[in-house]
């Protein structure tokens, strides 16, 4: 089934990620986005869905991260980890977002690699996909998620001396941390620990001077 496969080629792009196998990587997220599409429309018709916070579910059972495990790029932190899918997942608005993440994390970690005319292109590729899957989120579910986006988006205006861009990303990000800080939700705030990193470092070397 088409569903299966484009399941299939994006939890492999993030297998390529974590061997930093970029250009792989780009190429499975891409074929996964293409094969869904073809596909989406009989998702689409599915009535029940997977859950309220089903990605975030996805990104804490495949969180392999630690308090140490960072990606830094002068002093910024990306959430550099791809989201796997189960097999059988069936809902759409599951299944999009996260393929699409997937893809411009890939564009993203690739830029690192690439001349300086690709690089931006790479990035602005990256961005673009990051707007897309976060722009149909509801507010208040996949948190988690959310916040990988919005940090890596705000990384990648930075990058690209979008200073307003960025201090935008990364004050709407210490509004949604206040939540987590007043209601001591460990499991959260350890996975947010370099999203504070950019806010209360490189957050405020983005505000324009005075």
């Amino acid at each position: 089934m088409n569903t299966e496969r484009a399941i299939q080629l994006s939890n492999q792009a993030v297998s390529f990620l974590e061997s930093k196998s970029f250009e792989e990587a780009i190429l499975s997220s891409c074929a996964a986005m293409e094969i869904f599409q073809q596909s989406r429309h009989m998702a689409e018709q599915v009535l029940s869905r997977q859950g309220n916070d089903f990605i975030d579910q996805c990104i804490l059972n495949h969180d392999k991260t630690s308090s140490s495990d960072q990606t830094i790029m002068d002093d910024d932190f990306i959430y550099e980890h791809g989201i796997v899918l189960p097999m059988n997942t069936f809902d759409a608005t599951v299944i999009t977002p996260v393929l699409i993440f997937n893809c411009a994390l890939s564009y993203q970690l690739a830029a690192r690699h690439c001349d300086d005319g690709t690089h931006q292109a790479f990035l602005d590729k990256a961005a673009s996909l990051y707007q897309i899957a976060y722009k149909d989120q509801d507010q208040d579910l996949n948190t988690i998620f959310k916040f990988a986006i919005l940090n890596n988006i705000g990384v990648i205006h930075k990058m690209l001396d979008r200073c307003k861009a960025a201090k935008a990303c990364f004050d709407y990000l210490v509004s949604m941390m206040m939540i987590y800080v007043d209601t001591d939700n460990s499991k959260y705030l350890r996975l947010v620990q370099g999203f504070w990193n950019n806010v209360l470092g490189n957050g405020r070397e983005t505000a324009p001077a005075a």
